[in-house]
């Protein structure tokens, strides 16, 4: 089923992983960074994304873990980025975003698409919309729904980078989770 503008939500429930994938056009030759800001019930929040190698961790807090950077877009399972429902009672909002590292000067060439799986079901996010300039995206925002479930929303809501502002720091301030951030690079391949 695909998240759309007109069914935007979801409710995830049940035990194991969420999975939340990411592909795109191979022929683009772009480096999207799937990502996830993390913010839990105590306050403590981290981002997990590949730039500064911040990949989580499953088992441990976060409670959530990036498996690898797909610098290319060749790699067939893309980037998956999954978190333990068995902690979902600590916490308070995950943001699932994507941005561009380098490659391309917008989405609106790359194809992409998000895959949620979970124990409760499978849904499609396409970023099919991105306006001219955009270079990241918010996808998807998870917060605790009842007892033991997890709302999924989608957001799909797009931001440009400034000069003095990172796609971090923008989708940071539109969100509220407040987090401290330095400039960063990948090393070259």
């Amino acid at each position: 089923m695909d998240l759309t503008k007109q069914t935007p939500r979801a409710e995830i429930t049940g035990r194991g992983v969420l999975q939340m994938n990411l592909n795109w056009s191979v022929t683009a030759e772009a480096d999207l960074d799937l990502g996830c800001m993390v913010l839990t019930r105590d306050g403590a929040g981290v981002a997990v994304q590949p730039l500064g190698g911040q990949f989580g961790d499953l088992d441990a807090w976060p409670y959530v873990s990036l498996d690898q950077d797909d610098r290319t877009g060749e790699t067939s399972d893309g980037e998956t980025l999954c978190v333990s429902l068995e902690h979902r009672h600590h916490f308070t909002k995950l943001l699932v975003s994507v941005y561009i590292y380098e490659g391309a000067v917008d989405f609106r060439s790359l194809g992409g698409i998000v895959t949620v799986s979970a124990p409760s079901g499978t849904w499609r996010i396409h970023l099919d919309d991105s306006p001219a300039g955009a270079t990241s995206c918010a996808i998807a925002l998870l917060t605790p729904g009842r007892s033991t479930t997890l709302d999924l929303r989608r957001e799909v809501r797009w931001f440009t980078a400034e000069p003095l502002l990172s796609n971090q720091q923008l989708i940071d301030a539109a969100y509220g989770f407040g987090f401290d951030w330095v400039p960063g690079a990948k090393p070259r391949l």
